[in-house]
């Protein structure tokens, strides 16, 4: 049975459907996931799995025994809560388009019997071409090193090197052989180009092989370049690795490596991209990635999001327990959830005009679907029904404050965001002006030390008509920071 989910599951009903709810509930789901209209990894298994269902539910004989093996399962509810948040609990008729968000935030019911973790492998995919050569390499070397002190002595550590060949520079090694690990990260040599493509799929052979499905799989890639001609193949690569609940993480160093590219490569399986610019910065992320791999809880979250009336999904972002703008794909990757850490997504949606027929409006139907460690349940899924009503008149209704706090920042993100694209395209004075409008945000936030970032970088694009080294990427990656950090830590950054 795919992903552990019953078949009432499957075909998107409840355990008391009839043969006519059944019959019509599967040409739904066979319209929907048909090979030849969906071309999601996942959608041949699930047909297959649909016409299984199918086959036992439309059987009253089959049906019943069926039953009797559903009897004393845990529910994913009883484990995990999901509580949904609006920007409006009434929605305006308006004969004009319209934006609603909902917050999403996920959490694990306490329970101290739940608290086993499973092991982990971790393979870190090391960029040693000529560039990384010096300081970069031992920056990097010292904080691998770092953070296999923070993992448990049964995790598995593997390294792969690349330059424009990849090589195996550490099997899957269990931590506790601490002497083995520093002895080949000080092997390490830097040398030649730049092929990211190598080194993923060697990462990749490596994860996906005979290692035990239990364990937690993540890959860090670091790297200081671009790639050159291969982006496209590191894409249908990761895509693979979605099946497999592998996660891809990126970090760049320096300031000449691609962060679009890193951006999609990492978000493709629900991972985040980060911006090394210190030994402090690439310190902070290992300490925090130790802290997180050690509390998985469950795995592989997707999230399956059907909206209808010609409601358009404008962009999710994932505010908890990192940040990234996720991929609008189908499945959705989320990412992992942790034992003691709430994972929250925010949603946009863009409304069409309501007519007088629309009473109550629907954002989005659907499900996340994800693997739970320490319990007998192999997949579960949480079912989310995101529906408001509509009215000719309402109140004045303010936004809660979590989520007005994330638009504001989300809009500053998406503001650098725009002034980057004005560069490129060469419209350097609307670049300036956003970014002058960016600092005086910040400011009034009592964020000094960003604002002082764009207001140097607008004075650099007025008077040369480009960004300074890294500027680009302090305000890309500072702007994204402010939705994580507590308030009180925002002024400070």
């Amino acid at each position: 049975m795919i992903m552990g989910e019953s078949y009432y599951e499957m075909l998107d009903i409840t355990k008391d459907a009839t043969a006519e709810e059944i019959r019509i509930s599967y040409f739904e789901q066979v319209r929907k996931y048909h090979p030849d209209t969906n071309s999601s990894p996942l959608a041949k298994e699930m047909f297959f799995h649909i016409q299984e269902a199918y086959e036992i539910l439309s059987d009253p004989k089959k049906r019943k025994v069926y039953d009797q093996t559903l009897l004393g399962i845990i529910k994913p509810e009883s484990l995990i809560t999901l509580s949904i948040e609006y920007s409006k609990s009434e929605i305006p008729r308006l004969n004009e388009p319209q934006l609603v968000y909902a917050k999403l935030e996920l959490q694990r019911v306490e329970d101290p019997v739940l608290t086993k973790t499973p092991q982990v492998h971790i393979c870190l995919i090391v960029d040693c071409s000529t560039s990384m050569r010096g300081e970069r390499i031992e920056m990097v070397k010292k904080n691998i090193y770092q953070l296999i002190l923070k993992l448990r002595p049964s995790d598995l550590v593997s390294i792969i090197t690349f330059n424009d060949k990849a090589d195996l520079l550490l099997a899957p090694t269990n931590v506790a052989n601490l002497k083995q690990i520093e002895n080949n990260l000080n092997h390490i040599i830097c040398s030649g180009a730049t092929e990211i493509y190598k080194g993923l799929k060697a990462g990749a052979d490596l994860l996906w092989g005979n290692f035990a499905d239990s364990f937690t799989k993540q890959i860090i890639l670091l790297t200081d370049g671009h790639t050159y001609g291969d982006e496209e193949a590191c894409f249908e690569l990761v895509k693979k690795l979605v099946d497999k609940n592998i996660i891809v993480s990126t970090l760049g160093i320096g300031h000449e490596w691609n962060d679009i590219f890193l951006d999609r490569l990492a978000n493709i399986t629900g991972g985040s991209s980060s911006f090394v610019s210190s030994q402090e910065d690439l310190y902070n992320y290992m300490q925090n990635f130790a802290e997180s791999i050690n509390t998985v809880f469950a795995r592989g979250l997707t999230m399956e999001l059907e909206s209808g009336n010609n409601i358009e999904t404008k962009y999710i972002f994932r505010i908890q327990p990192d940040i990234a703008e996720l991929q609008l794909e189908k499945p959705i990757p989320l990412g992992d959830m942790y034992l003691r850490k709430k994972s929250i997504f925010l949603i946009a949606f863009l409304l069409p005009a309501l007519s007088r027929e629309n009473d109550i409006i629907c954002l989005g139907k659907g499900k996340i679907r994800l693997e739970i460690n320490s319990t007998k349940i192999e997949r579960a899924r949480i079912l989310i029904n995101m529906c408001i009503p509509v009215k000719d008149e309402i109140n004045r209704q303010d936004a809660p404050i979590d989520i007005i706090n994330a638009l504001s920042r989300i809009t500053l993100y998406q503001m650098q965001e725009r002034a980057n694209l004005e560069v490129k395209n060469g419209d350097f004075q609307n670049a300036v002006n956003h970014l002058g409008c960016i600092a005086t945000q910040l400011l009034a936030q009592g964020n000094k030390k960003l604002a002082k970032v764009a207001l140097v970088e607008a004075e650099m694009l007025k008077n040369t008509k480009r960004y300074s080294a890294d500027g680009d990427k302090q305000l890309k990656y500072g702007t994204r920071a402010l939705l994580l950090l507590p308030d009180h830590e925002k002024r400070d950054l």
